[in-house]
């Protein structure tokens, strides 16, 4: 095997020896907790498959999102409550998606109805945490929403136990002080599911002749990162293989990507970052490491968190076709996620297994 295919190994045990087999929430995984699911819309199909996977476990709640006609205001009904009511005294599962105001407020009346429906413990899965990238401000009067959207989540009525609150690559790891109360923040990542879909990929025996295209083992042998900050936050994932970092410069009225250290001659570079929005940069990244002689460059974000027709730029025919050998992201943002088309650049991982590893199953 090349030498990468051990770098993946090693970034797998790692990976392994830091899994606690104790949560801080008590769960363990011989003595799984089973829980009742409640999605929001977006992520029902999320809940649809946990179920599927262990319906002992996972015990899925379909609930009925609508708005009164008249007023247009939110007329919810959560699942589990009739003709019994499976919600008291069990440990809830709420899968949230917070891709737009409307549904953050919607989100947070049912969340409210679940806190005083005496549950006994409320864990919120919420993939892609939008307000992150908004935690600073350098003007007073500037709102920092990944502060108050954080307040509004720690001020949920208590339950007893602390509230669990999983978030996917949080863009910053200070965006974790801002939960407070009896709300805890639990800041997990994908990049472990990624490790875990490349060593398959170097493992597979496939003699499928696009295999080449497709094997990590022949596009990764170096791992980038468009800056310093995405470096500091996930180089520390890779132990074993070769890092190097890009920064913005500027050069008159422009900012332009440049390579501050390592270096990807020769190499296949796998490009890591949090998320993607407009692509501008990781673009940039990939264009600088190819002038200089990188051999082959693939991304890797964990939220595909831009407008569908940015990213729609990546696929075959559009203005940025051709800068990646594949564009790998995960379904944390699912209103965009599942209008990717299949079979082009874009290689969407699904969460669930990650997730479940999370959970301490």
């Amino acid at each position: 095997m090349a030498a990468d295919g051990g770098a993946l190994s090693d970034a797998l045990r790692a990976d392994e020896d830091s899994s606690p087999c104790h949560s801080l929430w008590g769960e363990s995984q011989t003595e799984p907790t089973k829980y009742n699911v409640i999605a929001s819309e977006p992520c029902e199909g999320l809940a649809q498959r946990l179920q599927a996977w262990d319906p002992h476990r996972f015990a899925y709640r379909k609930t009925k999102w609508a708005k009164f006609a008249d007023s247009g205001m939110d007329h919810i009904e959560l699942g589990g409550y009739t003709p019994t009511n499976r919600i008291r005294r069990s440990n809830v599962l709420f899968l949230a998606s917070f891709h737009n105001n409307d549904t953050i407020m919607s989100q947070f009346q049912a969340l409210v109805c679940l806190c005083e429906s005496f549950i006994e413990s409320l864990t919120i899965v919420l993939p892609y945490y939008p307000v992150g990238t908004m935690e600073r401000v350098v003007k007073e009067g500037v709102v920092a929403t990944a502060n108050t959207v954080a307040v509004m989540l720690s001020s949920l009525p208590p339950v007893g136990r602390p509230l669990r609150i999983m978030i996917y690559d949080i863009h910053t790891l200070q965006n974790r002080f801002y939960f407070s109360g009896h709300a805890l923040a639990d800041t997990v990542s994908t990049i472990p599911l990624l490790l875990r879909h490349l060593h398959a990929y170097v493992e597979s025996d496939d003699e499928d002749p696009m295999a080449a295209t497709r094997n990590p083992e022949c596009i990764v042998d170096a791992i980038a990162f468009p800056d310093e900050g995405a470096m500091k936050r996930f180089g520390n994932f890779f132990p074993g293989f070769p890092l190097i970092m890009c920064g913005k410069v500027r050069e008159g009225e422009n900012r332009i990507i440049t390579i501050h250290e390592g270096s990807p001659e020769g190499k296949r570079i796998l490009i890591v970052d949090d998320m993607v929005r407009s692509g501008g940069t990781i673009s940039n990244a990939a264009k600088a490491m190819k002038a200089a002689g990188a051999k082959c460059v693939t991304a890797f974000c964990t939220h595909a968190a831009g407008k569908l027709p940015d990213l729609q730029k990546f696929l075959e025919g559009g203005s940025k076709s051709g800068i990646f050998n594949k564009f790998i992201v995960t379904n944390t943002n699912p209103t965009i996620t599942a209008q990717l088309p299949a079979g082009d650049v874009f290689e969407v991982l699904d969460i669930m297994p990650q997730l479940i590893k999370d959970l301490g199953v």
